[in-house]
């Protein structure tokens, strides 16, 4: 089953000058159950009081409910976004979010005796174009232009064997300990969230789940959503990731500035 949404939005109202009109954003995301029982991955795309607001968190597999675990993460993400913004800066807004999914889901798996977890990768974007990202796991978001790809860094073993030198990124992707996370929501009292700042004007906004980001390296990502429109980037992302032999519940954003 796939799940799809599609926006095309300005930024903001043409300036008072009247000279021209701030870049547009146009978006689209999609989710694909891949060969699993059910998706456990969950997505946000929208408007938030003057921001635009991308988030993808994908349950654990292995641990029980994933899939309410990233349905809290999201709800709790439009929750704290829609009460903070604009009156606190985006990079605590995001630190927020992330505590309140943490201790949100936490309390679930008190009250029920259970162990659910998720992982999320969420950004904050202003009308000029200033990018705020936070991540807890290993979704990811890239900022992607036809020179570069820069990508937040994940939160699991691979990703401390890259940093130290004993892989390389290209070796990660067929890890077989890619899956060990060190970071993730509900499991513990507290997370530590990774915080970046990003311009996506004239970029690409990429945020995937690790059913499309495992399977797929840069280069590819990078060439399909520089040659697609957002909604036939993520159809073909998708596609491209099950040709890749992806079995998880795929999803994409993608973001054009």
């Amino acid at each position: 089953m796939r799940q799809r949404s599609t926006k095309d939005y300005s930024f903001a109202h043409p300036e008072e000058c009247g000279v021209g009109v701030k870049p547009v954003i146009r978006y689209a995301a999609m989710s694909d159950m891949g060969l699993r029982e059910q998706n456990e991955d969950a997505y946000f795309t929208g408007q938030v009081n003057g921001y635009h607001v991308f988030a993808v968190a994908d349950g654990l597999g292995g641990h029980e409910r994933g899939e309410v675990a990233s349905r809290m993460a999201i709800q709790a993400l439009e929750a704290i976004a829609e009460r903070c913004l604009p009156a606190m800066e985006p990079p605590a807004v995001l630190e927020r979010i992330f505590q309140h999914a943490n201790t949100r889901i936490r309390t679930y798996n008190q009250e029920n005796r259970l162990n659910s977890g998720t992982t999320l990768s969420a950004a904050i974007v202003d009308d000029s174009g200033r990018c705020w990202i936070g991540t807890v796991g290993d979704c990811r978001t890239h900022i992607i232009t036809p020179s570069s790809v820069w990508h937040t860094r994940d939160q699991n073993y691979v990703q401390s064997l890259v940093d130290s030198g004993v892989i390389s990124p290209a070796e990660a992707i067929s890890h077989p300990g890619k899956n060990i996370l060190t970071q993730a929501l509900g499991l513990e009292r507290w997370v530590r969230v990774d915080l970046d700042e990003q311009m996506i004007a004239g970029a690409v906004l990429v945020i995937t789940s690790d059913g499309l980001h495992d399977y797929l390296p840069e280069s590819a990502i990078q060439e399909i959503v520089l040659a697609s429109e957002p909604e036939e980037a993520c159809r073909r992302l998708i596609e491209a990731a099950k040709d890749a032999a992806s079995t998880d519940n795929i999803t994409a954003i993608v973001a054009r500035a």
